[in-house]
């Protein structure tokens, strides 16, 4: 009976911090972070202002949850998509996918951008991430091109921090200028992203790498499970 009792307090408990970081998100994109006060979160989520401090510390973790769990979804997104069709592992397919994602959350959208009426000051806080957590991601990038050039399937006529570079500010361009027509903006991403770097989609390729590029994901997952956690006080 006790062992039930908490594993329902457990189940409560993880469902007001879900109404918190809901709350939160929408507070977010409708407000921006410097008008938003931890009151208004908790009267959002129906909950005390206590209630919100015991679960996050400060309003900065709670908003450094909300925008880790953006990145989490859109990585996981990345796995299904890769267990469902190998080529989802081309530099193309990925633009794609990450330009789809942030059209559909803003937060996504916001982090990619700089957007600073929604980040304001957190900014300066995914810049200088917590932890290792920026370590991580870079490896976990590094990594990927490197696979992928590796088994040759992008260019590999240039460094991979020059790739690296070229194909961030391509993806920055589509998210911030406004494209000539919404329905294409997709397509012509993955189009110039497959011209400019990509150099073989042979399945067989494809497939040996798919192993490796998904542990690399798995490992991002696990460590955005980490720094969650670790923002939150449970």
């Amino acid at each position: 009976m006790a062992r039930f009792s908490a594993r329902s307090a457990d189940a409560e408990r993880d469902l007001r911090a879900d109404r918190i970081l809901n709350a939160a998100r929408e507070l977010l994109v409708s407000w921006g972070y410097r008008r938003i006060t931890i009151d208004e979160v908790a009267r959002r989520a129906g909950v005390g202002k206590g209630t919100v401090y015991l679960h996050f510390s400060t309003k900065e973790q709670l908003f450094m949850t909300v925008m880790t769990a953006s990145h989490l979804r859109m990585v996981e997104l990345f796995l299904r998509d890769l267990d469902e069709d190998p080529a989802a592992l081309l530099l193309s397919r990925m633009a794609r996918s990450v330009y789809t994602r942030a059209q559909e959350d803003p937060v996504v959208r916001a982090i990619f951008t700089g957007d600073t009426d929604t980040l304001g000051s957190l900014i300066q806080v995914v810049s200088t991430a917590p932890g290792d957590l920026a370590e991580e991601r870079e490896r976990a990038m590094d990594e990927y091109f490197e696979l992928l050039r590796e088994r040759g399937v992008l260019r590999a006529d240039s460094s991979v921090q020059d790739q690296r570079h070229a194909f961030v500010a391509i993806l920055i361009g589509f998210l911030t200028m406004e494209p000539a027509a919404k329905s294409t903006a997709g397509d012509m991403l993955t189009q110039v992203v497959r011209l400019a770097f990509e150099v073989s989609d042979d399945p067989e390729r494809l497939n040996t790498l798919v192993p490796h590029i998904r542990g690399v994901l798995r490992r991002m997952v696990d460590r955005l499970h980490d720094e969650i956690r670790s923002n939150m006080n449970i």
